[in-house]
């Protein structure tokens, strides 16, 4: 189960950053844990809903705080096969959810 900071943190309004270390564009699909070959758990065990993304960790490390345009604030807290690169994945809670989302690329702002 997330702490309360982290749980705080994805709480946060869903204006952009004015403190980040890094700015990226990448290709972001969208995941469910209702979806075929995916578990109800992140890799680093929390429960797999919207504000967890799935990364590359070595472009993204793991626990990296993001900021997504079009999503809002974010973890770094999950891997995926087909995530390379400059590729995430983000979680929604529903399947309805990440159907409309698609594939977009977006606008990442790692926070300090």
């Amino acid at each position: 189960m997330a702490g309360t900071e982290t749980i705080a943190f994805l709480r946060r309004s869903t204006s952009a950053p004015d403190r980040y270390s890094r700015v990226m564009t990448v290709t972001a699909s969208a995941y469910t844990r209702y979806d075929t070959g995916n578990g109800a758990f992140t890799s680093r065990g929390h429960t797999l809903r919207k504000g967890l993304v799935a990364v590359d960790p070595n472009v993204i490390p793991l626990g990296t705080r993001l900021f997504i345009n079009g999503y809002g604030y974010a973890i770094a807290d999950d891997i995926g096969g087909a995530i390379n690169g400059s590729r995430i994945d983000l979680a929604f809670e529903s399947r309805n959810e990440a159907l409309e989302f698609g594939v977009q690329k977006v606008t990442v702002y790692i926070l300090d």
